[in-house]
C-alpha cells in the first residue's frame, strides 16, 4: 500500500506538461503536490465526472497528454466511463484509479463490493490498451515513466493508504481552475 500523497508525488514527477483532472480525495494530494497548477483541472463538486472531463480533454487537445485522476469511490458511479472512454481510442489519456485501501476516503466504511469487482478486466474488455497495478511507491516511482510513454487509454490502479487527517480540497473555484487551464492551453498553441 502506498501513502496517497506519495502516490501524487511521483505522478507529479512524471506529469512533464500533461493536463491533470483530478476529484475526490485524490484531488486532495494532487492539489498538495502539483507545481503546474495552471495544468490542473479541480473537480470538486462533480466527483464521478473526471473521466469524462479527462476524455472530452485529450480529444480537444491531442497533442497534449491528459491524466486523470480518480477513486475507486467514484469510478462506482459512473462505470459506463470506461466504455466511452476505451470506444474513443484516445492515445493521450492515462486514467489513475487510487483504491483506498484504508477507507478513509468514505469515514472508515468499506466499499461495498470492493474485492469483487475487477476494474482493470472492465477498463480492458471496454477498450483500453492497457491495464497496470502498483502497491509499492518504488515500482510507482519507477514503472510511471514506461506507462506515460505508452498509447493509451491506459488505467492505472494504485493501491493507497489515506492519513486520518485529510488535507483540504483546492480553494481555488473551479471557474478560476479552467480559466487558468484554458489561458495556458491557449497561450502554448
Amino acid at each position: 500500500m502506498i501513502p496517497s500523497i506519495e502516490a501524487a508525488r511521483a505522478i507529479n514527477f512524471h506529469r512533464k506538461e500533461a493536463i491533470v483532472v483530478s476529484t475526490s480525495s485524490a484531488l486532495r494530494d494532487w492539489n498538495a503536490v502539483s507545481d503546474r497548477r495552471e495544468l490542473d483541472v479541480d473537480l470538486t463538486d462533480c466527483m464521478d465526472r473526471a473521466p469524462g472531463v479527462g476524455l472530452g480533454l485529450s480529444l480537444a487537445q491531442p497533442d497534449k497528454q491528459v491524466l486523470v485522476l480518480d477513486c475507486d469511490a467514484t469510478i462506482r458511479t459512473d462505470l459506463a466511463a470506461f466504455a466511452t472512454i476505451g470506444e474513443s481510442k484516445t492515445s493521450n489519456l492515462v486514467h489513475f484509479v487510487f483504491e483506498d485501501l484504508s477507507n478513509v476516503s468514505t469515514e472508515g466504511v468499506p466499499v461495498a463490493g470492493q474485492n469483487n469487482i475487477d476494474l482493470q478486466a472492465m477498463a480492458l474488455g471496454a477498450g483500453y490498451t492497457g491495464t497496470y497495478r502498483f502497491s509499492d511507491v518504488e515500482e510507482l516511482f519507477l514503472g510511471l515513466e514506461s506507462v506515460l510513454s505508452q498509447e493509451g487509454p491506459i488505467l492505472v490502479m494504485v493501491e493507497v493508504g489515506r492519513d486520518l487527517d485529510q488535507l483540504p480540497f483546492p480553494e481555488r473555484p473551479m471557474a478560476e481552475g479552467w480559466a487558468e487551464v484554458r489561458e495556458t492551453l491557449s497561450n502554448n498553441q
